[in-house]
């Protein structure tokens, strides 16, 4: 059994994080998903800061562009905020 000081608290991230990430992984930068996406660079910007809220038509270019379903994009920020709220327990 492992000891409870050994535990490691459950890292929350915002969508922002995980846009990032893909990006990461495919090489992006801001500009470059901003042409993929059809979006302003300063709304690709807000999106990753957390300023702005993700709309369905967003969810949906982030699912074409990065390959998962718009499901997955919009289920990110009530998922972290219900956690970062401690609604539910991480």
């Amino acid at each position: 059994m492992a000891n409870i000081k050994d535990l490691k608290p459950f890292k929350i991230h915002a969508l922002g994080y995980f846009i990032q990430e893909q990006m990461d992984v495919r090489e992006w930068n801001q500009t470059d998903l901003s042409e993929v996406l059809g979006l302003s660079v300063k709304t690709v910007n807000q999106l990753i800061q957390g300023k702005q809220a993700i709309t369905l038509e967003t969810a949906r270019l982030l699912g074409e562009a990065f390959g998962q379903s718009p499901q997955y994009w919009m289920n990110l920020e009530p998922n972290y905020r219900i956690r970062k709220d401690g609604i539910l327990p991480v």
